[in-house]
This record gives C-alpha cells, structure tokens and sequence, in this order.
C-alpha cells in the first residue's frame, strides 16, 4: 500500500475495504480515490439522533429529516391490490409508530411480530400516529444476513448526535452508506493535496472558500451553511471553467480565422430586397444590420440568430446568403431533416425563379450519378448555394469559395457539427465561412450563455404581417368527439388541417397511428373529406408528392407524425389536433402549434391529452397558458432541468454535477464576466501560475469545445 493516499491511489489498495465492496464500487466507475471524492452527494439529508417513539412524535417538525427509532414490531399485515403495501406496527416503552412499505411486498418476508430493530427514515405525524414512510429496517439479530449491513465508518458520528449526511448517486448493488464509508477514508488526505487554480485574492472578491475546502464540506458537512459554502464554490468553478473555455474559443476564432468580407452596397441592398417577396418588417431589418455588420468584416461572423415559430428567420437567412453570392462566392444552408431542407429548397427556388443564382439539394437521399454531379459543381463553383442535410458536412463534399454557411435548428447540431461546416471554407483560399446558426425553439438565456457563449447573439421578436395568433385549446382525450366534430365544421367551409399521431404503424402502446388513424377519419367524422398523410418512413418522392397535393388545397387534412415539427409553412392550413398530446415535450408542442397561424384565417390549436404524471400536467397546463415561445423555454427548462432540455449528446459537452441553471444564474453572470475578463487579459491562458487551470480546462472541455483547433 502507498505510504500517502493520493488522488490516484486505488481503492483497491486502501485499508479496512472487503474486496467485494472493491468490486461494487469499481463496476460504479469509482476505481481511485480521486473519483471517490469527485462523486459529489446527490443531496444532505438532516438525520436525528436515535430517540424513543415519543419524542419523535413531539420534536418531527421537519419533514425531511431523517428519524432513528428502536422498537419491537407488534405486528405485520399486507394490503393487497394494484401495489402491495406492507404495514407493521412498532413499539417501545414510550408508545407505537406506523411503519409504512408502498410497492414493496418484498418487505412481508422481513420483519415478522416479534423481531426487534431500529427503523430509520422520513416521519410524519398522520391521525395521531407517527408514520415513517418506506423507512430502511435495521434487525437487531445478528442471523439476518439477507440484506447485509454496510460497515461502520470509524470516524462516524455516535448514534447520540444529530447530524447532516451526504447521500449519494447510487444502485440496488451499491448503498450511499457504502459509498460514505470509502469516501471517509480518503477525503482528508486527497483534500490536503489539492492544489486551487484560483487565486486567494480573486476568491475573497467572490465570496469563495479554498477548493480543498469545498470538496471536504460538501461531503462531510457540519449544518446547512457548510454545505452552501461547497456548493457555491464548486457550482462555480463548473461555470468558470465552462465559461473560461468558451471565451478562449471566442478570442480564437476572432484571432486564428479570416473571412472573406462582404460588404453591404445600396444596390446589393436592393437587388436582395427585390427578390423577396414581402416588405422586411422592422425587426427583420435590425437583425439584418447586425449580421451585415459582421459580415463586412475580415474575420468570420459567428452569430446565433433566435426566434420564435414564424418569426421570419428565413428571410433573414435567404439575405445573408445572397449576401455571399452577390459577390461571387457560395453559401449553404444545412436542416436536420430533409422535410426542413425540402420546404427552404422550395421557398428559396421559387424566391430566386428566373434569375442567375444555381442551387444545388444535397441530401443523404440523392442517386450515385445526381450526387457526383452536385458534389462536383459545388467543388467547381457551378453552384452558388447549397441546401441539404448532414449529408453537406461530410469529408467528401468541398466548396470553391464558401462565403456564408447558415445552420437550421442549431439544438439539434452540436459544436463538432459546426466546426464541420467551417472546414467547407478552405477551398482554394485559406479562409472559414460567416456563420449563422438558427434556432426556432427559443433557448433560456442561462442555456444560451452555456451552450452557445461562443456565439454572438440576434434576437427577432414579433410575428411579420399577415400571421394570426393561434387560438389554443387543451382538452381531455374523451372529447375528442366533439373535437372532430367542431372542425368538420370549418373543413366544409374550405379551411385545411394536421392532425398529429405519435406513431407511424401499430403497437401493443395504445397510441394512435397514422394508417388507423387515417381510416377512423375516412370512416367516422370526418367521412367524405380528402386525407392524406406524412411520416419519416415514406420515401423523398412520396413526402413530396402528398405535400404537394396538401399545399395545393386538393387534399384537406394531413394526418402525420412529429415530422411536420418545422419547415412546413402552409398559410391555408389553420387548424391542428395534437393526439396524446402528454407524449410530446413542450418544446415540440410549441413547434407543432407553430404550423399553424401561417395565414390570414383565424387559427386553432387542439391538443387532446390526460397526463398522468406531474412533468406531464405541467407540460399541459403550460403550453395552454402561453403561446410565447421564450417564456415557454424558460418553463421547460424549470419542468425538464438542463440536462434533459439541452443534453451532453446534442451540446458535445459534459454535464454539470453541481451547478444547476435553474437556480444559478446569478453565479453564471459572474462567472461569464470573470471569464471574459481573464480571457481579455490572458488569451492563451499562458501567464505564469495559471498552468494548473489550464490543464484543468484542456481536459474538461479543451476537445468538447475544439480549443486550438478552430480553423
């Protein structure tokens, strides 16, 4: 065994550790002391000393701490039904409490009338009764070796103190208490060799403690204040670092790339201007001047362009683009989906009908001889402007001078995909495109800072003229009926409808699909009314076809999938039915509900659904109160967390374990700022005593991020 315990000792190698609790711990991914004390609690839970029944009835005020109490159990029964629920009664000298198992009939076979121990968990006080809910049972009989007790850590606190305790991520094969028993043998000596990347002076400014410090307190707690203490310093040093990486990669950017510049004539201007066909609104025009701005610069715009469901993005997009050809160089659109290529393809082919500028449609869809031909007339400069798919980002696909590269729907494009599309400038010249990456799922500001801080950011508020607010309703899946009913109704009198299944072909799930549902129509209410259908298992041709007939009026209601989430824009088609609306997220549903509200009809919005869940009623209740996508995010990012709404997979980046954005946006601030100022100052992170952050940087996010690699 080492002499010291270092963060790389093994726990192999640690005393007083049986090697199956070695194993267990190992299978969790905990193989050093190191990665024991960076596996942070979950949460700290209050627990009180042991006291007799009576006392705990007087002194549970709290409901969140955890109770000891030792008694006798008098007696057991089981109540059978959907979950079994086992109930014992336990006593001691003092008087008798409830012990209440939910869903765990498993319990009836350990503890019998008659066996003594202690039961520990979270009580209340229910008709007069001390009630402890789903409590842990400890027998005192040495013979029940059925669910083996995790060893005693020697430093832990005697039974007689109250106490705060760290719980942890954990498993069935693994307790917490296992885990605060290996944590405990080596947090002091880890802790005494930590080094801090953060100056003393610049984390008194913050209200800081040492890092040290905050790993100790955070696992061995004294009260609540030791761990806001930890937990604040180690929030921000997630943020920091974050933050500090995605400022380095700003300053790189702007340092390493040159762009070709794209100055904004008058008459640029207004041969753009002609060949769209509507008046720019006031908003369009601003955000159109920023982006003009950017681009009329040598060095590449990186620029985020939010805005919600039928805002006009596109508009500003196809200006931007046109930017680029006019003056003689290329630009690309990448969608993540075709349907979204498909409909910018037809909106930018028309807008350009009769005049000079060659488009080329690139998609993982297209034949051997039509994709040589396009891959070749983009390499050649034959084509001016590329939309398509991921298919766009691939090895084989070079410009000759791409000017302005625009990405649709960037949430579901991460960074590598970005730096891809950056790749496609170095044609002939040693240069990166503009970029502009688009959004129509509105992103909280916290989210925004986090995932895309490299990135200048565009704002477009407002709706352009013509759209109509859409009208929503959220209702219960028995009225659907009256429902179908209803918009029967305002089909006879011309208008169009969606209606939108989750499923493409049938389940054993009870959810509604599209060929059934289609029949149901055809048979029931809607009899007599011409129905077509769309969904991601059909070919290109087919998905074209059937929209095009739908676009065309000849057919009035398409029943799809989640497909039509974006890039479908039929002003004529004003009414949408959201079946088991509660299977979708929130986001979704305000994309959906944006399909409509494209014309000048009054519009509606039914989304027919019976949460059973809390995350599911929330989702419900919200999309029903606003249609406003901002404040939309901002609830789902309250009802889904972070890591749901904006993974590690779509972002490229690892999750935080401390800071949460829902509740650190404060720190965030300060740690965007702190980070821009030491950037500022220090670019490459290069001054003397600053090695250790830096290292600390490069291995959290140095290739999440592509730090030194921007070209």
């Amino acid at each position: 065994m080492p002499d010291a315990i270092t963060a790389k000792t093994r726990i192999a190698d640690l005393p007083g550790l049986n090697p199956r609790l070695v194993e267990r711990l190992s299978a969790f991914e905990l193989r050093t002391a190191g990665d024991l004390v960076r596996h942070f609690p979950m949460r700290h839970e209050r627990r009180l000393a042991e006291r007799t029944i009576a006392q705990t009835e007087k002194e549970v005020a709290d409901e969140q701490a955890v109770v000891r109490v030792r008694g006798t159990v008098a007696a057991v029964k089981v109540r059978r039904g959907r979950g079994a629920v086992v109930e014992a009664t336990l006593e001691d000298e003092s008087g008798s409490a409830r012990l209440m198992w939910f869903n765990a009939g498993w319990m009836r076979d350990k503890i019998h009338p008659g066996d003594t121990g202690v039961a520990e968990g979270k009580a209340k006080i229910r008709n007069g009764f001390l009630e402890l809910g789903n409590p842990r049972w400890i027998p005192d009989r040495a013979s029940d070796e059925a669910e083996p007790k995790a060893p005693k850590p020697p430093s832990a606190p005697a039974e007689s103190m109250d106490r705060l305790r760290a719980v942890y991520p954990a498993s069935e094969q693994l307790l917490s208490s296992e885990i605060e028993l290996a944590v405990g043998k080596v947090l002091q000596p880890v802790c005494a060799t930590i080094e801090d990347p953060l100056p003393s002076e610049f984390r008194q400014a913050r209200g800081l403690i040492a890092l040290a410090e905050a790993y100790r307190l955070y696992h061995d707690a004294r009260d609540d204040e030791d761990v806001a203490a930890a937990r604040k310093r180690l929030a921000y040093d997630e943020l920091f670092l974050l933050q500090l990486g995605v400022m380095m990669r700003r300053a790189q950017l702007r340092s390493r790339t040159r762009a070709i510049p794209l100055k904004l004539e008058p008459t640029i201007d207004q041969h753009i201007r002609a060949r769209i066909p509507f008046t720019l609104t006031a908003e369009q025009d601003r955000v159109i001047g920023e982006i003009a701005k950017d681009m009329g610069e040598p060095f590449a715009m990186n620029r985020l362009l939010q805005g919600d469901v039928g805002s006009g993005k596109t508009a500003v997009a196809v200006y931007a683009m046109l930017l680029a050809v006019a003056h003689g160089h290329q630009a690309a659109l990448v969608a993540p989906t075709e349907i979204l290529a498909e409909q910018h393809y037809a909106v930018l082919r028309n807008m350009l009908k009769g005049s000079q500028v060659r488009i080329a449609f690139v998609t993982g869809s297209n034949t051997g001889a039509e994709r040589m031909e396009r891959v070749a007339g983009l390499a050649t400069g034959k084509f001016d402007i590329a939309i398509g798919t991921h298919a766009l980002l691939e090895s084989g696909i070079a410009f000759r001078s791409l000017a302005v590269a625009v990405i649709d729907e960037q949430h579901r494009f991460g960074v590598k995909q970005r730096a891809a599309i950056r790749q496609k400038g170095q044609g002939e010249l040693p240069l990166v495109p503009h970029t502009l990456v688009m959004t129509a799922t509105p992103i909280p500001r916290t989210l925004a800072i986090t995932l895309y801080g490299d990135l200048d950011t565009s704002v477009l508020r407002g709706m352009p003229p013509g759209r109509t607010r859409v009208i929503t309703r959220v209702v219960t899946p028995e009225k659907a009926p009256e429902v179908y009913a209803y918009l029967r109704t305002r089909l006879d009198r011309g208008e169009q409808a969606y209606v939108v299944v989750p499923a493409i072909e049938e389940s054993d799930l009870g959810l509604k699909d599209v060929a059934n549902h289609v029949r149901y129509l055809q048979e029931g209410p809607w009899k007599g009314i011409a129905i077509s259908c769309l969904h991601g298992a059909m070919t290109r041709e087919d998905r074209e076809a059937n929209m095009k007939v739908f676009r065309s009026g000849a057919v009035q209601a398409l029943v799809a999938t989640i497909i039509i989430e974006v890039g479908v824009d039929i002003p004529n088609a004003s009414i949408m039915v959201v079946e088991h609306a509660d299977r979708f997220g929130l986001a979704q549903l305000h994309q959906l509900r944006g399909r409509v509200g494209r014309g000048a009809t009054p519009s509606l919005c039914v989304f027919l659904g019976d949460a059973v869940t809390t995350e599911g009623k929330d989702r419900l209740a919200a999309i029903g109160a606003t249609d406003d996508g901002f404040e939309i995010a901002e609830t789902d990012l309250r009802i889904r967390g972070p890591g749901e709404v904006f993974g590690s997979r779509q972002s490229g980046l690892p999750p935080f374990q401390v800071a949460d954005l829902t509740r650190d946006a404060e720190l965030l601030g300060q740690a965007r700022q702190d980070a821009k100022e030491w950037i500022d100052r220090d670019p490459e992170l290069a001054a003397a005593g600053v090695a250790a952050l830096k290292h600390k940087l490069m291995l959290a996010y140095g290739k999440a991020l592509g730090l030194g690699d921007v070209g």
